[in-house]
C-alpha cells in the first residue's frame, strides 16, 4: 500500500497578511527548517515582532492615520514578518509538514482586489485543484470571517462545475482580538460552508480536545506569537487535517464489502423520520449493512456531568458511565453504538412541536463518556440526516454538525430535506448524491482501517479543566489500563481488516 504525500495548501485570509507576492514560499522554507516545537514558537515571536516593527516603522511612531500606515505596509516586499492570522496558519502547516504532507502557503489579498475583482484566477484555480487539504485561516469580524475569506468561498461556489471537492479536507482557524471574541462562531460557519461544498470536515485534534479547529487570541499586531494555547490548537488542527488527507491519500482499491451505517433517530413525528430514511436510503441497502437505532422512545437519563468521567479506563466495550438507573436504557445501547463506518443522526424539525419525540439532547449530553473515553468514534463519518418543515424555527443542521465533530470525527455534507405541505423538495437530487457518497466511503472505511492498524494514534482524551479527572486519568494510566484499551481496540482492527476488506 502506498502514500502518496497529500498537498496541505493554507489560505490566509487577512488584509494585514506580511507574506505577499504570489509566488514567495519563503515561509514554507522557513517551516521545513524547524526542528521542534520551542523552535517553532521562537521562530513564529520572532516574526511577530518583525509585523510588529513594521507597523511602527510605517508610521505608528509618527502617530499616522491607520489607513496610512497600512498603505505604507502594502508598499513591502512581503519577505519578512507574519500577521497574526499567518502565525496560525504557520503553527498548522508545520504540523503538517511532520506528518509528511506537502504544504503551500496562499495570500488570498494576492488574488482577491478591493475592487471586488480577480487576478491571476488560472493559478488560483490550479492551486485549489491542487490541494488535498485545505486550511483557511481568518480574523474575527462581528463572529465571523473575513470578508477576504468571504469573497475566497464564493469563488469556491462557482468551481462546483471545475473541481471536485469532495475527496478534500478542510479545517479552519480564526484570530480574534478577546480571548472569547467570536472565534468558534466563525469556525463553525465556515464548516458549515465548506462541508456543504462537498468537503469534508475537520476540527483539532485530540491532543488539544477535538474541538472546532484552531483559536487564536490577539489583541494587537505582532501578539498571536505569544498566545500559547492557541498556538496549541492550531498546531493540533494541523495534524488532525494531515492524518485525514494521509489515510484519504493511500493508493489502494481495497474496499470494506459492506458498509456499516447506523441511523441514530433521535427527534421524530410520527414515524416521518422512519419512513424519510428507507425513502432515501432504499437504493444503497444493496452495499450498505443498515442499523436503524430508534432512540426517541428510550429511557435516557440526563447527564449529571461528572467531575471524573468516565468512571475509569476501560476497554470501549465497557460501560463506563455512572448512570445505572433502572429508568435509563444507555447501557444496553451502549454495545450497539460502538460498530459503524458511518454514522447518520436522523432529524425530523417540525413546524408545530405536537406530537415531537425527541431525545436528542439528552442523548447528545450522555455520549460525553463516550467521548472522553478517548474517542471511541475517532474518524468515523459523520453525515446528519435533516428533514425539516418549512418554518420549523430550528437550526438542527449546525446543532448536529458541532456536537459531533467534538467527537474527533470526519463531517460529511450533511442531508436536509425540505418539506412543504406535505411535498419534499429536492429528493432525487438527494437521493442520487448519497448512492455515490456511499460507494466513495466504502474505500474511505478501509483506509480508515488500514491506516490505524498501521499508524498507531494514541487519541487520550485531555480533561484540560478538570482537576480531579486529570489526576483520576493519571492514575489509571499507572495500572496500565490505558495500554490494555489500545491494544484491544488494535485487535478489533485487524479482525476487521481480516474479515471486512477485499
Amino acid at each position: 500500500m502506498e502514500n502518496n504525500r497529500p498537498k496541505i495548501i493554507g489560505f490566509s485570509a487577512s488584509l494585514r497578511n506580511s507574506r505577499r507576492s504570489i509566488e514567495n514560499q519563503d515561509l514554507i522554507a522557513d517551516l521545513k527548517q524547524i526542528e521542534n516545537v520551542k523552535s517553532l514558537v521562537d521562530y513564529l515571536k520572532k516574526q511577530s515582532k518583525i509585523r510588529l516593527d513594521q507597523f511602527v516603522d510605517s508610521g505608528r511612531k509618527e502617530g499616522l492615520p491607520f489607513d496610512q500606515i497600512y498603505r505604507n505596509l502594502k508598499k513591502e516586499k512581503g519577505t519578512q514578518g507574519l500577521s497574526n492570522s499567518e502565525v496560525a496558519l504557520a503553527a498548522s502547516l508545520w504540523e503538517c509538514h511532520n506528518l509528511g504532507c506537502e504544504i503551500e502557503h496562499v495570500n488570498l489579498s494576492d488574488y482577491f482586489l478591493e475592487t471586488k475583482k480577480k487576478k491571476n484566477e488560472s493559478l488560483l484555480l490550479s492551486k485549489i485543484n491542487s490541494a488535498d487539504g485545505i486550511i483557511l485561516s481568518t480574523p474575527v469580524y462581528f463572529g465571523d470571517r473575513s470578508s477576504l475569506s468571504q469573497s475566497f468561498i464564493n469563488y469556491l461556489h462557482t468551481l462546483k462545475e471545475k473541481v471536485d471537492f469532495s475527496n478534500k479536507v478542510y479545517a479552519g482557524l480564526s484570530v480574534g482580538a478577546k480571548r472569547n471574541g467570536g472565534q468558534e462562531t466563525t469556525l463553525m460557519y465556515q464548516l458549515y460552508d465548506m462541508t456543504h461544498l462537498g468537503f469534508f470536515g475537520v476540527g483539532n485534534d485530540s491532543e488539544t480536545t477535538s474541538q472546532y479547529g484552531g483559536t487564536g487570541y490577539a489583541g494587537d499586531i505582532g501578539s498571536m506569537g505569544d498566545d500559547s494555547y492557541g498556538l496549541d490548537v492550531c498546531r493540533g488542527t494541523g495534524r488532525r487535517i494531515a492524518r485525514v488527507a494521509n489515510f484519504l491519500s493511500y493508493d489502494t482499491d481495497k474496499r470494506v464489502d459492506k458498509l456499516k451505517v447506523q441511523f441514530w433517530i433521535l427527534q421524530d413525528k410520527n414515524n416521518q423520520a422512519k419512513k424519510m430514511i428507507d425513502k432515501v436510503f432504499h437504493d444503497t441497502y444493496p452495499f450498505i449493512e443498515p442499523k436503524f437505532i430508534d432512540l426517541c422512545n428510550k429511557e435516557i437519563v440526563r447527564c449529571i456531568a461528572c467531575d471524573i468521567c468516565p468512571t475509569h479506563i476501560s476497554v470501549d466495550e465497557e460501560y463506563r458511565c455512572i448512570i445505572n438507573s433502572k429508568n435509563d436504557d444507555f447501557d444496553q445501547l451502549h454495545g450497539e453504538l460502538l460498530d459503524a463506518d458511518v454514522i447518520i443522526p436522523v432529524v425530523f424539525s417540525a413546524k408545530g412541536k405536537e406530537n415531537i419525540i425527541s431525545n436528542y439532547q439528552r442523548f447528545i449530553e450522555r455520549t460525553r463518556y463516550l467521548r472522553r473515553g478517548d474517542y471511541v468514534f475517532s474518524d468515523l463519518i459523520v453525515k446528519p440526516l435533516i428533514i425539516e418543515e418549512v418554518y420549523s424555527e430550528e437550526n438542527m443542521i449546525i446543532r448536529s454538525m458541532t456536537s459531533f465533530l467534538r467527537h474527533h470525527t470526519i463531517l460529511s455534507k450533511p442531508l436536509h430535506l425540505l418539506l412543504y405541505q406535505g411535498e419534499t423538495i429536492g429528493i432525487e437530487e438527494i437521493k442520487a448524491d448519497i448512492i455515490e457518497k456511499m460507494k466513495t466511503f466504502l474505500k474511505i472505511s478501509a483506509q480508515r482501517l488500514l491506516s490505524q492498524s498501521t499508524h498507531v494514534n494514541n487519541n487520550n482524551y485531555k480533561p484540560v479543566g478538570y482537576i480531579l479527572s486529570a489526576e483520576k486519568d493519571k492514575e489509571d494510566v499507572k495500572l496500565n489500563q490505558r495500554q490494555n484499551m489500545i491494544n484491544k481496540r488494535l485487535d478489533k482492527i485487524e479482525i476487521q481488516i481480516a474479515q471486512r476488506i477485499k
